[in-house]
């Protein structure tokens, strides 16, 4: 990352902030409107692969190698195969059932789940007072946010076709989200000497490339529907939610404190909750603001705790 004067930060640093805010928040309502008419392999295959092509594509421009060795080629597919295919394909999945929202605050747990992960595992930094503080505060508000989903869906023999409905997206949403907790714990223990954009671009070129061959196998190319606004919602996805996105996200890590860029955390649900009710007239509803409220407090508590997400880790993950 080439060095930034103090004249330019005083814009790029709040520009880059609404980027990944806006930008990442939004990709929840996106996903949830495309899943309507494509498979969720699709979704995401062709939203990564094109920004992965065009950063690659970006990179040789300038003059730069975009050859990678062959652990980096298995260190980019596996990272890419957590983060990109089995977190975002399930994410793609399970909004098929959920609003935006929800599943943007079922997401925002993840960072609760990665601090716990972190604290129980060999050579790692255990959560501090005020980490297990903010940890049971979340647990907390997940609690009142699933109990409701399981008793009704699952306790509750007599309950409807919605309540099910909630149950199955909920279950498909919190299975992905361990992808994204394994591949945050992965990455820093493999460290990579690249570039974090050529990395990531080659992330995306290959669990794309995957993606889209899950979708056809799911016979996405018989029940597609390329409307407008499908390409409209994939092309956003591409260029505002991965590549601008991304790379404000990491221009971030390289000119503000960590801590300060992972309020990305708990602003993205609220993005998507508004963004959702917006364009798609969906909403939260009861218990669930006050969980919204609760969890993203406890999310703040976290990150602002000792126990904070390495630069590492981060530079690899995408939000949404």
């Amino acid at each position: 990352m080439e060095p930034t004067t103090q004249n330019s930060k005083r814009w790029l640093v709040p520009a880059a902030f609404l980027c990944v805010y806006i930008f990442w928040g939004s990709t929840f309502v996106g996903i949830r409107y495309a899943v309507r008419f494509i498979t969720p392999g699709f979704v995401s295959g062709f939203r990564y692969l094109i920004a992965g092509l065009v950063l690659l594509g970006w990179t040789a421009l300038r003059g730069r190698t975009v050859a990678i060795s062959r652990y980096e080629f298995l260190r980019a597919l596996g990272l890419g195969l957590l983060f990109l295919t089995c977190n975002n394909v399930l994410l793609g999945w399970g909004e098929r059932y959920l609003t935006a929202g929800y599943a943007a605050l079922l997401a925002a747990s993840i960072p609760l789940m990665i601090a716990i992960a972190e604290s129980i595992l060999p050579n790692a930094t255990p959560l501090n007072r005020t980490g297990w503080i903010g940890t049971a505060v979340g647990l907390c508000g997940l609690a009142l946010l699933l109990g409701p989903v399981l008793r009704n869906g699952l306790v509750n023999q007599t309950s409807g076709s919605a309540d099910r409905t909630l149950l199955y997206g909920t279950l498909i949403l919190c299975f992905g989200n361990l992808f994204w907790v394994a591949g945050s714990l992965i990455s820093p223990r493999r460290p990579s000497t690249l570039d974090p954009l050529l990395a990531s671009a080659w992330q995306m070129v290959l669990a794309g490339t995957v993606n889209i061959l899950i979708g056809t196998a799911a016979g996405g190319w018989r029940t597609a529907h390329w409307t407008p606004g499908v390409l409209a919602a994939l092309g956003w996805l591409a260029i505002f939610g991965s590549l601008v996105g991304y790379s404000a996200y990491t221009y971030l890590l390289h000119n503000v404190p960590v801590a300060k860029v992972a309020t990305y955390a708990y602003v993205n649900p609220i993005v998507a909750v508004l963004l959702s009710a917006i364009f798609l007239h969906e909403s939260l509803h009861g218990s669930q603001w006050i969980a919204m409220a609760i969890i993203l407090g406890a999310v703040a508590i976290v990150t602002a705790s000792k126990s904070k997400p390495t630069p590492a880790a981060m530079a690899e993950s995408e939000a949404g």
